[in-house]
C-alpha cells in the first residue's frame, strides 16, 4: 500500500496509533450517540441493543485472534483469558434483560436485530470477518489496540455512568462485567493503576509484533483510523430516535418481575356500589314478577339491604 508521508513511521506502532488516529478517535467520541453513551442518556433497551452488537463484534474480533493466535504480528499481544470480552458482554446482556445467560440471543430485540441488522453493524462485522480470514491478519491488531485499550480507558469512565444511570452495584459489578479486567498477575479485579499497567504491557508487545516495518505500520495505522470509524458508525445508532435502527416490536427489556400480593384490594365507589345493588335487585324483581309471594318478598329484602347500606354511609 501506498505510505502517507503526513506521519513519522520511525516511531514505533504505539506512538504512531496515537498520534495518527487522534482525529478519527476524537470523531467517534464526539458523536452524538458517543456522547449519550458516556453521558449515560441511553435507555436500558438502547443500552442492551448495543451491547448485543458489540457481542458480535467483539465475537468476529476474538474468534479471529484466536485462529491467528500463533501469527508473529499478533502473538505478542494474544491473552484471551486477560483481554476477552465476549463472555462478560454475555453475562451483562443477560443480567440485564432478567434472562438466563443461554436464552438472550432468543430475545425479540436480539432476534429483531439479526432479522434486519443495521448496516454499521453490517459493515462492522464483516470488516473484521474479512481480516479474519485473510492471509496476512496483521490489520486485526487495529482493531483489538482500539476495542480492547478504549474499553480500559474510557470504558472505566462509562462503566461509572452506566451503573448511575441504570442503579447498578458498582461493587458488585452485575450488569457491568464488560468494562471489569483482572490485573495482570492475578485473578483480582483491576483499578487504574492496574489498567495503565495492562497497557503498557499491551503497547510494548505491539511494538515488538510489528516492529520497524515501515509498510506494515501504515497498514495497521490506517486500519485503527478505520476502526474508529466503524465505531463512530455504531454509535450514531444511538443518536436518538432519528438514528436508531427499527425497536423490536416487544421491548428489548424485560421488566423485573414483581411479586403479587395473595389478593389485589378492588376500589369502588359507594355511588357505584349502590348503582350495581339497585340494578341487581331490579333485575331480579322483573325477572320474578310482582305478583309473586317470592317476587314480593325479594323487593322487601332488597329494600331492607339498601336502607341498612345508607344507615351504615351515614
Amino acid at each position: 500500500m501506498k505510505v502517507n508521508n503526513d506521519y513519522d513511521f520511525s516511531l514505533p506502532i504505539a506512538s504512531l496509533l496515537r498520534a495518527g488516529t487522534s482525529e478519527a478517535h476524537e470523531a467517534a467520541e464526539n458523536s452524538q450517540g458517543g456522547v449519550r453513551l458516556v453521558k449515560g442518556e441511553l435507555n436500558k433497551e438502547e443500552y442492551v441493543y448495543f451491547l448485543m452488537m458489540l457481542w458480535h463484534v467483539y465475537d468476529e474480533l476474538e474468534r479471529g485472534l484466536e485462529t491467528h493466535a500463533s501469527y508473529p504480528t499478533l502473538q505478542t499481544t494474544y491473552n484471551p483469558t486477560l483481554l476477552a470480552r465476549t463472555q462478560s458482554l454475555s453475562q451483562d446482556i443477560s443480567y440485564l434483560l432478567g434472562v438466563p445467560e443461554g436464552e438472550w440471543q432468543m430475545h425479540p430485540s436480539h432476534s429483531s436485530l439479526m432479522a434486519s441488522p443495521p448496516k454499521p453493524f453490517v459493515d462492522y462485522t464483516t470488516r473484521l470477518r474479512d481480516l479474519s480470514g485473510s492471509s496476512d491478519p496483521s490489520r486485526l491488531l487495529a482493531h483489538a489496540y482500539v476495542r480492547y485499550l478504549g474499553d480500559m480507558s474510557g470504558g472505566q469512565f462509562i462503566r461509572r455512568r452506566i451503573a448511575k444511570a441504570y442503579d447498578l452495584d458498582l461493587d458488585r459489578g452485575y450488569g457491568i462485567q464488560f468494562y471489569d479486567f483482572k490485573k495482570l498477575d492475578s485473578s483480582e479485579s483491576a483499578n487504574m493503576g492496574d489498567l495503565k499497567k495492562i497497557k503498557e504491557w499491551y503497547r510494548d508487545g505491539m511494538n515488538t509484533g510489528i516492529g520497524d516495518d515501515v509498510a506494515l505500520k501504515a497498514a495497521v495505522l490506517e486500519e485503527a483510523n478505520d476502526a474508529f470509524k466503524l465505531n463512530a458508525g455504531i454509535f450514531e445508532l444511538l443518536g436518538g430516535p432519528e438514528g436508531r435502527v427499527d425497536r423490536p416490536q416487544q421491548p428489548a427489556v424485560s421488566e423485573p418481575k414483581q411479586s403479587k400480593a395473595p389478593y389485589e384490594p378492588i376500589l369502588v365507589s359507594f355511588g357505584g356500589l349502590i348503582s350495581v345493588a339497585m340494578t341487581v335487585g331490579l333485575a331480579h324483581f322483573v325477572l320474578m314478577g310482582t305478583g309473586s309471594a317470592s317476587g314480593n318478598c325479594a323487593l322487601r329484602g332488597v329494600e331492607y339491604w339498601l336502607r341498612s347500606l345508607l344507615s351504615a354511609a351515614q
